[in-house]
């Protein structure tokens, strides 16, 4: 069985990349391909890839690893393969299932987008990257793919190239996710370098999952505090910064510039939850000091509460959802904190299966039944309906005994149901309802919306949880944003002063700024000076020619002419005469026993 699911696992990932060099390849070479068939085989591999992991989760009993060495240098040898255990294959699932019901309803949305062809190849090396960061079995791996996955977002998000917005948007979000890239692969080339000059298997520098128990163990004992303070701190910046956490939560909404399909798949269970599964797989580090779990869990609530005010204030529709994307992910990171991983996982897939549906309804939302899907949806945001309950409320169970985090929690379940809500009635207002609605676009809606309830009766009874405040906090919400509604305010509710925002810009774009201008001045006034290139350059010739002159060519010199005289002794000493010859075998038979006498009488003095 484990190698009928290693074969599957390995067929996961080739299939989407085939896919994408199928379509690339053929446009490249001017090769006419269908576009039935494109959407064909794309569905397809995402199709195969739910069946495939569907079977995994079914089977799988302990973790499977298969590996090659793909470098080697002396005794060290860094592998490339896959690993495989319950935890990526139910991220694996919830991928494959939410691609494919995002591709059949971008078959629709972008059937009249020039050069579409493009769009799905990019979806595909999208799902192989994500595929490939799930089954990466080390650390090295996981960070090629984790890297991959940015190129792709960034393709996507500026699929528009065009458009000067959506191009400048698409950097801005591949730039500030420098910041959490350079940050993970300085924390994994630093426990790499521990691991193979201090620890007893040079095995362990290759950082694999399977070995992270002993890795973590081993790097705390060669470590100072401080010193592994630092390297978590690392691995837990390069997580925070890809699922979009407080204070580098903004390039979410630059992310809002992508199509629709391309929202709704980087915010349920693609690129955002990448720092989750991060943390997950790195809590043998973290669990070791219970001021990093605690530092998770601040950021993560801290995140949540920002940007559920800021979702409030909020009346762009992408823009309100990803900030609850910020929202949701910061109460994962809350649920790691305190060790709850099976809430976090439940919380991950609900997540996943809500974002999408809510995303995808905005295209329809005009239509009756798009608009009663998006209420439905926003249910299950606010954590009132379905699959968004069970993990809401587990969650709380875990912080209920805190009386801080509890207040907290409270007020971001009351806020969580008010923006969904207040953006559910300002996206219609004064806009009338129509009844046709186009059926290729409501099937995905629909069939996340199943997913959502079929996902609350399978999770019910796997964790422990109760209707609590959370709960009548969220109806609390829906009936604030009711008032206001009566009252006329919520139009006047989106000008009041955004502190938090302005705070942000105050601090962090300054500090950003300042940056980036030191930066440029070293690399334009000082890397990119003429002048002091040239005068380096110069004084390194200089510098040279004195020593090929003065060092070299004067050695050389002395040692010839010190060769020349000694010839020129020795031939005078070439005399012919036997009597010369016997006098100069004396003399140099006297100096070495005056220098065998001398050494003896030294070493019999030092002796005694």
């Amino acid at each position: 069985m484990n190698d009928f699911i290693l074969n599957n696992t390995y067929l996961i990932l080739l299939l989407p990349f085939w896919i994408f060099l199928i379509i690339m390849g053929g446009r490249f070479f001017s090769v006419y391909v269908n576009k039935k068939i494109i959407y064909t085989l794309t569905l397809l591999s995402s199709f195969a890839g739910i069946l495939l992991t569907a079977v995994g989760l079914l089977n799988i009993k302990d973790s499977i690893e298969q590996s090659f060495n793909f470098i080697k240098i002396n005794d060290y040898a860094l592998s490339f393969g896959v690993h495989i255990d319950k935890l990526s294959l139910i991220i694996a699932f919830i991928l494959f299932t939410v691609s494919f019901l995002v591709q059949v309803f971008a078959i629709t949305y972008m059937k009249n987008e020039k050069k579409n062809y493009r769009f799905f190849a990019f979806l595909n090396m999208f799902n192989f990257s994500m595929a490939g960061l799930l089954f990466s079995p080390n650390l090295f791996q996981m960070y090629a793919f984790w890297e991959l996955v940015g190129v792709m977002s960034y393709l996507l998000i500026g699929f528009d190239y065009k458009n000067n917005d959506k191009s400048q948007a698409s950097r801005r979000v591949f730039i500030t996710n420098r910041i959490g890239d350079v940050a993970l692969l300085a924390g994994i080339i630093t426990t790499s370098y521990f691991m193979y000059n201090y620890a007893g298997n040079r095995g362990f520098a290759t950082l694999g999952f399977e070995d992270m128990n002993a890795i973590s163990t081993l790097l705390y004992a060669y470590t100072s505090t401080p010193e592994f303070y630092i390297i978590c701190s690392l691995f837990i910046i390069g997580a925070a910064v890809k699922s979009a956490q407080f204070p580098f939560y903004t390039w979410l909404q630059d992310a809002m510039e992508a199509k629709l399909p391309v929202s709704a798949l980087l915010h349920s269970a693609t690129m955002v939850v990448a720092g989750i599964y991060l943390i997950i797989r790195l809590l043998p580090f973290f669990t070791l000091e219970k001021n990093i779990l605690n530092i998770i869990g601040i950021i993560g609530i801290l995140t949540a509460l920002i940007c559920s005010v800021l979702a409030s204030i909020e009346t762009h529709p992408k823009k309100v959802l990803a900030y609850s994307t910020s929202v949701n992910l910061g109460l994962m990171f809350l649920a790691l904190g305190m060790l709850n991983i099976k809430c976090a996982v439940i919380l991950l897939a609900a997540h996943a299966f809500i974002k999408s549906m809510l995303f995808l309804s905005l295209d329809i939302k005009e239509t009756y039944t798009g608009y009663i899907a998006f209420l439905l949806g926003g249910l299950c945001l606010a954590g009132l309906l379905f699959s968004g309950i069970v993990p809401k409320e587990a969650l709380f169970v875990s912080v209920e005994n805190n009386v801080f985090l509890s207040v907290i929690y409270q007020i971001i379940s009351f806020l969580g149901a008010f923006y969904i809500m207040r953006l559910a009635i300002v996206m219609i207002k004064d806009k009338p309802l129509v009844k046709t609605v186009n059926l290729r676009e409501f099937l995905p809606v629909a069939g996340l919306f199943l997913l959502n309830i079929l996902f609350y009766f399978f999770v019910k009874g796997k964790i422990d949880y109760k209707i609590a405040e959370p709960f009548w906090c969220a109806i609390a919400g829906w009936a604030g944003v009711y008032l206001f509604y009566k009252k006329d305010f919520l139009t006047k509710f989106d000008k009041s002063p955004r502190l938090l925002e302005k705070l942000y810009n105050c601090i962090f774009v300054r500090i950003y700024a300042k940056t980036a201008y030191i930066s440029d001045f070293i690399d334009v006034k000082i890397f990119g000076n003429y002048k002091i290139i040239k005068m380096l350059t110069k004084s390194g010739v200089k510098l040279i020619n004195f020593v090929e002159t003065n060092v070299m060519y004067k050695s050389v010199s002395l040692t010839a002419d010190a060769a020349k005289r000694f010839s020129a002794a020795d031939s005078g000493m070439q005399t012919g005469n036997i009597q010369s010859y016997n006098a100069y075998a004396f003399i140099w038979i006297t100096v070495i026993i005056c220098c065998i006498i001398t050494a003896y009488t030294v070493i019999i003095t030092q002796m005694s």
